[in-house]
């Protein structure tokens, strides 16, 4: 009888926005949701002011006290995340997150204030390479009539400016030339012993600067052209989602940078003693 009870009471809640019959518990918390909408229902009473609203945080918008300086930056953001056809979430709005949180940085620096599309744009491709999107800048900068080259300038500066200034822009650990060739090489060669090989090869090279993306399909591609392995700098390209000219460039900056090395150590080895020949010459006699 009690169960029957408890069945009826739950048929007579009704839902305000479909009327539809109300169970409870259903939520995570034993919250009330209609059956047939799926719409929680905070309390236990059914009234307009138990409806569960929820308001997601948006960065990209104007909020009350920003000064006219962010607003400013928002709005070129937005204009420019619609010219590119980004999506908001996620693409803008951690742009937007990342503005708000380096608001200093961004203000202060003259070089980000003189051209700021082109610091935004810069701003996105970084972004986009986080969340594995791979955009080519040049695309990127056609698309905005922007200069490839200053854009390039404005994205090392920018990550520059951020690293001295020790905050985390960055939510992630950055990845070194290492991960990267287990990572994406390891998807198109099965020998651990070639990757090793990348790797000390980049090892004897030491810091040369570039990116470790970049480096680490050159080192690849470099050890495959020396074991004689068929794989292509497309294939190799196309695994580490860059160009098949940017393997070969690095390929062949890498391979250069081991010639170098290797005629250093030739010439600095320690010559060979030979043994000294010692002539004697016979004096005649005198007449």
């Amino acid at each position: 009888m009690n169960q029957f009870g408890r069945e009826r009471g739950r048929r007579r809640l009704k839902c305000h926005s479909c009327e539809g019959e109300v169970v409870s518990p259903e939520g995570l918390m034993g919250e009330r949701v209609c059956s047939v909408c799926g719409l929680v229902l905070g309390g236990t009473r059914v009234t307009r002011a138990s409806f569960v609203q929820w308001n997601p945080k948006w960065h990209s918008n104007w909020h009350e006290g920003d000064s006219e300086t962010l607003k400013e930056w928002l709005t070129i953001l937005r204009a420019v995340s619609c010219q590119l056809d980004l999506p908001s979430f996620p693409y803008r709005e951690e742009a937007a997150r990342r503005i708000r949180k380096e608001r200093q940085v961004f203000f202060k620096s003259q070089r980000f204030g003189k051209n700021k599309r082109a610091t935004i744009a810069a701003l996105l491709y970084v972004v986009l390479r986080q969340y594995d999107k791979n955009r080519p800048l040049k695309e990127i900068c056609k698309q905005l009539s922007l200069d490839s080259k200053q854009v390039i300038k404005q994205s090392w500066a920018l990550n520059r400016t951020i690293v001295e200034s020790r905050s985390q822009f960055m939510d992630f650990s950055r990845k070194t030339a290492t991960d990267y060739i287990f990572e994406h090489g390891g998807k198109i060669i099965n020998d651990t012993k070639v990757l090793a090989e990348a790797d000390e090869a980049l090892m004897r090279i030491g810091r040369i600067g570039g990116n470790p993306l970049e480096l680490a399909s050159g080192a690849l591609y470099h050890v495959c052209k020396n074991r004689k392995i068929k794989l292509s700098k497309k294939q190799i390209g196309e695994a580490f989602k860059i160009s098949h000219r940017t393997v070969y460039t690095n390929e062949a900056r890498i391979r250069m940078l081991l010639q170098q090395l290797n005629i250093q150590k030739i010439q600095t080895a320690p010559s060979s003693k030979m043994p000294l020949l010692t002539i004697r010459h016979r004096t005649r006699p005198h007449a």
